[in-house]
C-alpha cells in the first residue's frame, strides 16, 4: 500500500509539473522564459502536491477538544460473565440453553464517585415474532444493576441511582458461573431467594471493622396479585420467585427494607446473615407482612482442599390468607405461614502439584456433592391443597465436577435427583431430574 502511495504522488507530481511547463510556454514569450523560472514553478508544484499528501493543517482547537480528559476512557472498564448449558432431563428432549450473556460496564468518574451497571441477555434474546411464526429465541434483556456508589467514608458511603441487587445471600450478591460448581444455580436460590433479585433502589454500606462488612438498602416490595390481577405472584410451586417486582409498573407504595453483615476476618470463612422484610398486598389490596432471614457460610479448611458451604433462608407470612386468590371459589396460592429452604454441600479441590506446570499452572478440579430441601407449605391454612408431588416441598441430591482451566474459565458436570420426584416433576425444569454439562466465564 505505501509503494502505491509513493508512486502515485510521483505521478502525480511529475503530471503537475508538465502542465506547468506547458502552460508557462504557452502564455510567455519564448525569449522571457528562463530555466530559472521554470525551476521555480516546478518547485511550487512539487510543495503543492506535498500539502496535498500531508492533508488538510491541523486544526488545534479540534485537537484540544478531543483530547480532553472528558473524551477519554481512562475509568472505563467493561467486565463480563456468560454461560451455556446442555441438559438430558429424564423426560423430553435434550436441550441447549445460551443461559447468560451479561456485560458489567462501569466508569470511575473520579476518585470517590463510581458508575456500575449490569445488562444481561437471556436464552439468547428475546422472541421478536409472533403468532404462528417461529423465533430462535425465547428469553429476555434485562438490566439488572444501575447505580453509583458514592465513596465518602470506608465506614460510610452511598449506593444511589436505580438498581441493585438485594443484599440477601451470597449466590444473590455474586453469581458469576465460576463462584458455584453447579452447572444451575443452588436450588434455594430460585424460590426461597429468587436470584437475580434485583429493585429499585437506595442504600449504605461499609466497614464496621477489618473483617466485618454492612450493607443497608430500602427498595420496592415484592407483588403477590400482580397489580390486581387474578395471577398470584406467591405461590406454593414458586415460592417467590413470581414476587420479584416489575421494574417501571412495580407497586412503590410498600416499601422494602433488607440488610447484610459480612463476616471475612477469619482465613478461609466467608459468612453473613442478612434480612428482608416488606408489606405484600395481596388480591384486592389485602395486606400481609412478609419478612425473610438468611444465614449462610463458605470455609476452605487452610492447607487442604476441603470445602464446606452450607445457607438456611426462612420466610415468615404473617396473613397468608391475604395472599390467597379466589379463583372460581379454590385457593391457587396455598402457601403455608412459614417457607425455608436450606442446603449443605461439600467439595475437594485436587489438582496435584505435579500437574501444575505449563497449562495446567492455574487449573483445578472440584468435586461436590449438595444436598437440597425446599418447604413452601409449612403451617398450611384450612382449605388449601397439599402439594406432595414433588413441585413445592421437595428435596434434591446434585453431585458433579468443576474443571476450572483456569480462575476466570470451568467447564462443569453434574447429575441432580429430586428425591420426591413424581411424575408430576418429569417435564418441570425446575424439578426434573438431569443429566448436565456447561461452561462458565467471568472476567
Amino acid at each position: 500500500m505505501g509503494g502505491c502511495r509513493r508512486g502515485l504522488v510521483a505521478t502525480l507530481t511529475l503530471t503537475l509539473a508538465a502542465v506547468g511547463l506547458f502552460a508557462a510556454l504557452a502564455a510567455s514569450e519564448p525569449s522571457t522564459v528562463t530555466i530559472e523560472e521554470l525551476q521555480k514553478q516546478v518547485q511550487a508544484l512539487q510543495e503543492e502536491v506535498a500539502r496535498l499528501k500531508d492533508g488538510p493543517p491541523r486544526d488545534a482547537e479540534a485537537e484540544e477538544l478531543l483530547n480532553r480528559d472528558l473524551f477519554k476512557a481512562k475509568g472505563l472498564s467493561v467486565g463480563f460473565y456468560g454461560e451455556a448449558k446442555y441438559r438430558f432431563p429424564e423426560a423430553g428432549h435434550n436441550v441447549f440453553d445460551p443461559h447468560r450473556f451479561v456485560l458489567t460496564p462501569s466508569y470511575q468518574l473520579n476518585d470517590w464517585l463510581i458508575f456500575n451497571s449490569e445488562l444481561e441477555f437471556e436464552h439468547g434474546g428475546i422472541d421478536e415474532k409472533t403468532g404462528t411464526q417461529r423465533s430462535k429465541f425465547d428469553g429476555e434483556i434485562e438490566l439488572e444493576q444501575f447505580y453509583a456508589d458514592i465513596l465518602l467514608h470506608p465506614g460510610f458511603n452511598v449506593r444511589f441511582l436505580g438498581i441493585d441487587l438485594v443484599p440477601v445471600g451470597r449466590i444473590n450478591k455474586y453469581h458469576e458461573p465460576t463462584v458455584f460448581y453447579s452447572t444451575e444455580r443452588p436450588e434455594l436460590y430460585r424460590e426461597i431467594i429468587p436470584s437475580t433479585w434485583f429493585e429499585p433502589s437506595v442504600g449504605v454500606f461499609g466497614k464496621v471493622v477489618d473483617g466485618l462488612a454492612y450493607q443497608l438498602m430500602i427498595s420496592t416490595g415484592l407483588e403477590d396479585a400482580m397489580g390486581g390481577s387474578t395471577t398470584p405472584g406467591i405461590t406454593a410451586a414458586s415460592g417467590m420467585r413470581e414476587a420479584r417486582p416489575r421494574l417501571r409498573q412495580a407497586d412503590e407504595s410498600d416499601l422494602a427494607y433488607s440488610g447484610r453483615l459480612h463476616y471475612y476476618g477469619l482465613r478461609g470463612l466467608d459468612a453473613s446473615t442478612s434480612f428482608y422484610v416488606t408489606r405484600v398486598r395481596g388480591h384486592e389490596g389485602r395486606p400481609s407482612t412478609v419478612a425473610l432471614w438468611d444465614v449462610e457460610a463458605a470455609y476452605r479448611v487452610p492447607k487442604t482442599g476441603l470445602e464446606l458451604r452450607g445457607d438456611l433462608a426462612f420466610w415468615h407470612l404473617d396473613r397468608p390468607r391475604n395472599l390467597l386468590v379466589n379463583n372460581n371459589a379454590s385457593l391457587i396460592d396455598d402457601v403455608g405461614r412459614l417457607m425455608y429452604g436450606w442446603y449443605v454441600e461439600a467439595s475437594y479441590h485436587f489438582w496435584p502439584e505435579a500437574w501444575k506446570g505449563g497449562k495446567g499452572r492455574s487449573m483445578d478440579l472440584v468435586p461436590f456433592v449438595r444436598y437440597s430441601q425446599i418447604a413452601t407449605q409449612v403451617d398450611l391454612l384450612p382449605g388449601s391443597v397439599r402439594l406432595d408431588n414433588g413441585t413445592a416441598n421437595k428435596e434434591f441430591i446434585t453431585a458433579g465436577l468443576a474443571w476450572f482451566l483456569n480462575a476466570n474459565f470451568v467447564i462443569k458436570a453434574d447429575w441432580r435427583h429430586n428425591l420426591r420426584g413424581s411424575d408430576a416433576t418429569q417435564r418441570s425444569g425446575a424439578n426434573q431430574d438431569y443429566f448436565q454439562i456447561g461452561g462458565g466465564i467471568f472476567f
